[in-house]
C-alpha cells in the first residue's frame, strides 16, 4: 500500500507533517504531526472563546 508525506504543510504557525495511506485510489487512513509547540493553547486553556483573539492576535 503506497503512503504519501506532505511535510511540511506551510502557511501555519509551527510545523505540520501529514501522511495518508493509498488503497485503490483513495484514502484508507491519515496521520498528522505537528512538531513545534509555542505553548499557545496553554495561555487560552479555559478562557472565554469570545477573549481568544486579543491574546493570540498579538503573539
Amino acid at each position: 500500500m503506497p503512503k504519501i508525506a506532505i511535510d511540511p504543510i506551510t502557511r501555519i504557525e509551527g510545523h505540520l507533517r501529514i501522511e495518508a495511506q493509498v488503497e485503490g485510489g483513495k484514502i484508507k487512513d491519515a496521520w498528522s504531526a505537528g512538531t513545534m509547540w509555542r505553548g499557545i493553547e496553554l495561555i487560552v486553556r479555559n478562557r472565554d472563546p469570545r477573549e481568544v483573539w486579543a491574546f493570540l492576535s498579538r503573539i
